[in-house]
């Protein structure tokens, strides 16, 4: 389950608490083996998973008065001790949301 305890101020983005568990089945949607040993390895997971996001297709820009996909989607990460906290644009947590949804 996705833990979305708070919305910054400033609307933009979207702190959100992974845990291990959730991050190896976001790393089985890659092409290729993600090594989830740092926050920085699991902001650029993020980062490759945003990039796949459907934008206007999926109504994900309902977060953004643009119609094309932000420049930049994680902003940071840090490590818990059975997870990590991300701060990511809403629209890639609620991609997050629907990856990680039962089948």
């Amino acid at each position: 389950m996705l833990d979305f305890p708070s919305l910054h101020s400033d609307g933009k983005t979207m702190r959100i608490k992974l845990k291990n568990e959730q991050l190896d089945i976001l790393a089985k949607r890659l092409r290729f083996e993600v090594m989830l040993q740092q926050p920085r390895d699991v902001r650029g997971m993020l980062d490759v998973l945003g990039k796949e996001m459907p934008w206007d297709d999926a109504g994900l820009n309902k977060f953004d008065d643009s119609p094309r996909r932000p420049g930049r989607l994680t902003f940071s990460v840090e490590a818990t001790k059975d997870g990590y906290i991300c701060d990511i644009h809403p629209a890639l947590a609620q991609y997050l949301h629907t990856l990680l949804a039962p089948e």
